[in-house]
């Protein structure tokens, strides 16, 4: 398969755009697919199957799944698009959704399904996700957002509590290193482009700045950007971080009892369950907490999330009772949003779903709520560029983390070659 990186995708998927703009690019027959990063993940691969077979009892239609490993979707689906083989459905992280809304087969769900059934059945704020330009191009699947998580146990074997600031939690993390053999105190993201701009963007924002503001000016290059940056880096000096860990790499770790904190979404608990093997007596140690801020009195940070799924043209998507819509609305309904969103360990999307007694008697919902706060929306995401923007934050990220470069000089890159491609988007 032809590899991709990131800075190529926005160029590439604009090339295939242009070039099948007159000729629907789409191979599915009659058939429903479903690509899918939860089905490629060992734990939620049965979650992801429940949901198939439910469907399938129920209307009798099949839906085929696809796995694709989260890292892997966006070039999957430009790669399918190019070659004219598209999937029925994909589930999407929602910073992806602003770079393939420029697809000329993903649907308008305002039309397929209804922008008054959309609304009515979904609050405005997670609706809003699955927007683009005033259309809803992907409906949301599960929500919540994206935060500190403490593992209780290493806390309590390093001899500390849980940290408020930003000093609190360097001095936890050294007590980890010294009295928890061969871990990592705080396993944050240091390689893949995808996920390491989340981390570093929730440590810009506990330092008091910005990356980009909402009418795209580029704010990195500030005294706060730099302080989070030489913040890092002074992690990894320490041995606080370490180097070449992936989100999967973190969960891992930190499942094991290898780890004090990492930054995800709720997903964590779920994640912690599967990879300690102790089930559900892992909740006991999966502790969301507010992410350490730089001094008392300032607002925790975290970011808004959720998983959405979109919709490309052909056969199975053709009016408003096709097999595509019918797999499309199913996923907006109780039975799924009741029974997947919170074996996910997140919130379900829609209004009638929040009030289950599976959200409301789910003592982890509540403190991960207390914990985040009000989510910000995620600054690289929204943007059509945020593909390239990932790649050039992660890879000055990174050479600060090496001393390939100074963290003064990795943020002064960044703002400069951030501001080129977004002068270059227009």
């Amino acid at each position: 398969m032809v590899e991709l990186t990131r800075r190529d995708f926005g160029g590439l998927m604009a090339a295939g755009a242009a070039a099948l703009a007159t000729k629907p690019a789409f191979a599915q027959g009659a058939n429903i697919s479903f690509m899918s990063f939860s089905f490629a993940e060992d734990p939620n691969r049965p979650l992801v199957q429940k949901v198939l077979d439910d469907f399938k009892a129920q209307s009798g239609i099949s839906v085929e799944a696809v796995g694709s490993a989260w890292g892997d979707v966006q070039k999957n689906l430009l790669l399918r698009q190019r070659s004219r083989t598209l999937p029925t459905t994909a589930q999407l992280s929602e910073r992806w959704l602003p770079a393939l809304a420029t697809l000329p087969e993903i649907v308008d769900l305002d039309q397929a399904v209804g922008r008054a059934k959309l609304e009515a059945a979904i609050d405005p704020a997670v609706l809003a996700m699955g927007q683009v330009g005033g259309k809803t191009l992907a409906i949301p699947l599960i929500t919540g957002s994206i935060g500190m998580v403490a593992n209780k146990e290493v806390l309590d074997k390093a001899g500390v509590g849980v940290p408020k600031t930003l000093a609190e939690f360097r001095a936890a993390l050294v007590a980890i290193r010294d009295k928890v053999p061969n871990s990592v105190p705080f396993a944050a993201v240091t390689k893949n482009p995808s996920a390491i701009p989340l981390d570093f963007m929730i440590m810009v924002w506990t330092h008091g700045g910005r990356i980009i503001d909402e009418s795209g000016k580029v704010l990195v290059n500030s005294d706060a950007g730099r302080a989070a940056m030489a913040f890092m880096a002074g992690l990894m000096k320490d041995r606080l971080i370490a180097p070449e860990l992936d989100r999967p790499d973190s969960r891992r770790l930190f499942a094991q009892g290898a780890s004090g904190f990492y930054i995800d979404a709720p997903q964590a608990r779920t994640f912690a369950r599967s990879f300690s093997g102790k089930g559900e007596a892992a909740d006991a140690f999966v502790l969301p907490i507010p992410t350490p801020v730089l001094k008392a009195g300032d607002t925790p940070r975290s970011i808004q999330w959720g998983h959405l799924v979109c919709a490309f043209k052909g056969p199975a998507m053709e009016g408003a009772g096709s097999p595509g819509v019918k797999w499309l609305e199913y996923l907006l309904s109780d039975a799924v949003q009741g029974g997947f969103a919170p074996a996910l360990s997140a919130l379900p999307v829609t209004k009638s779903a929040q009030k289950l007694p599976v959200v409301q008697n789910d003592p982890f919902f509540k403190a991960w709520a207390q914990a985040t706060g009000v989510p910000l929306t995620n600054e690289i995401g929204i943007w059509s560029n945020g593909p390239e923007l990932s790649t050039i934050l992660s890879e000055e990220v990174q050479a600060a983390l090496l001393g390939q470069k100074t963290s003064d000089a990795a943020v002064a890159s960044m703002q400069t070659r951030m501001e080129a491609s977004m002068a270059k988007r227009g």
